[in-house]
């Protein structure tokens, strides 16, 4: 039974093996099988040296060496490509990329400003060991070195591009930078010296052309200027502040205005005439933004007082100035020649003798109030005319008058008077430079 089994069994491994023997499909799985890994020990056994050629990057800083200490840097170009032949098992260098090579240049030849050729060295610095470095190509590399230099720099406008609606009555007025940007309106740079050693100026430029009729706010991009107004290449530069090397201002449309100057005549003895003051120029052209013309003309206008009691007949010629706000300009210029016809006038000092309320003429005296003066005399009381005139007048020619009413105090009170000499109409009194500076008279008042 046992015998019969063992038998049966045999013939049915037997025939099982024959068939997968002849089996078309089986064989040729083994067979590509078998390619496969004769291929792979060709092609990556340890047996098998190829040369590949391998590209990487060097990147040429100076930091951390003498140079970079001494504020030289690399200028332009400092990035290469180099390739790199190497050789080695196929299964190695098949998988090197640039990262698994290191390219070092030698930097003892950077001394100073200008060119310097670096050597170039290659080495391993992946993990892959298992090969050889042969060549690299270029064996050198030129480099451009400066000194790294910062300055400052006053921003002018330049809104060249820009043109007012109409011409006859409008014009591009003084345009302003944002400080908020460009504090003071001044800007860093900083780069080479070779490059900044030509700037001469920094302007902000208006690109856009635009044609205005009233003020508008541009960006504006920071371009430097030669001493001949050409621009600067700034492409190895950078701007520290702004970053962004650009500027917002503001365009002001102004328009011109006359008006007519005006002051107050204080003071002045009817015997002058109405003529008495004539100026340089009746009316200044006022140039601004509308809005602002129509706020201050008439304060620019207005040049202030004329008082003849503050006159000697000396200063019959005077230059008086014009209020000027910053943002308005007088075309004409903020100075008013200013002169009054006492030309051949002179002055005389005399003496005026108070012995008695009588002497004076008071004015504005308190109901139920009485006023008692000292003897005493009003000294060096200067008087203004022709001379021939001064020297008819005398002292009882003068008029003398105090305003009771301008002290509430009882008691001894000193008063403040007023001199004129009524006979005279071109005759004035001079009280002296200032507001303070005037004649006095002591009295009692009860």
């Amino acid at each position: 039974m046992e015998t019969d089994s063992g038998v049966v069994l045999q013939m049915k491994f037997k025939f099982s093996l024959n068939r997968l023997l002849h089996n078309d499909r089986f064989i040729l799985a083994v067979a590509l099988i078998g390619a496969i890994v004769v291929w792979a020990l060709v092609s990556f056994g340890p047996s098998n040296i190829m040369p590949r050629e391998v590209t990487a990057q060097v990147t040429v800083d100076l930091a951390n060496t003498m140079a970079g200490y001494n504020d030289l840097r690399v200028i332009g170009e400092d990035t290469f490509v180099v390739s790199v032949q190497v050789e080695g098992p196929r299964s190695v260098v098949f998988n090197l990329t640039g990262n698994d090579i290191q390219i070092r240049p030698d930097l003892s030849n950077v001394q100073g400003p200008g060119e310097a050729v670096l050597m170039l060295s290659a080495y391993k610095s992946g993990k892959a060991t298992n090969y050889e470095i042969v060549d690299i190509y270029p064996r050198e590399v030129t480099v451009n070195c400066d000194y790294w230099i910062s300055r400052d720099f006053l921003v002018s406008p330049d809104t060249s591009s820009i043109t007012v609606a109409d011409e006859k009555t409008q014009q591009i007025g003084d345009v302003v930078l944002d400080t908020a940007a460009i504090p003071d309106g001044i800007v860093r740079l900083e780069g080479p010296r070779a490059v900044m050693d030509t700037i001469a100026a920094v302007v902000a430029k208006v690109e856009e052309t635009a044609t205005l009729e009233k003020t508008k706010r541009f960006s504006a991009d920071l371009l430097a200027l030669d001493a001949q107004g050409a621009q600067v290449d700034l492409s190895d530069c950078t701007f520290v502040t702004p970053a962004d090397g650009k500027v917002d201002l503001t365009v002001p449309v102004w328009v011109q205005r006359k008006v007519p100057l005006t002051y107050e005549l204080l003071h002045a003895p009817e015997g002058l005439g109405k003529n008495v003051v004539s100026l340089s120029m009746d009316t200044i052209t006022l140039i601004g933004e509308e809005e602002e013309l129509d706020r201050v003309a008439t304060t620019v206008a207005d040049f202030g007082v004329i008082d003849f009691d503050r006159l000697l007949p000396e200063e019959a010629e005077m230059t008086v100035y014009l209020k000027n706000p910053t943002n308005v300009r007088v075309l004409e210029g903020n100075e008013v020649k200013v002169t009054l016809s006492v030309g051949n006038y002179t002055t005389k000092k005399i003496t005026y003798s108070v012995v008695g309320v009588e002497d004076v003429v008071v004015e504005n005296l308190p109901e139920g109030k009485t006023l008692t003066l000292q003897n005493q005399k009003l000294t060096d009381i200067v008087l203004c005319g022709p001379t021939a005139v001064l020297q008819r007048i005398k002292a009882e020619d003068l008029r003398v008058t105090l305003d009771a009413g301008s002290g509430t105090a009882t008691g001894s009170v000193r008063y403040d008077v007023r001199i004129d000499v009524p006979k005279y109409s071109n005759v004035w009194v001079y009280y002296g430079e200032s507001e303070q500076d005037t004649y006095k008279l002591y009295g009692t008042i009860e």
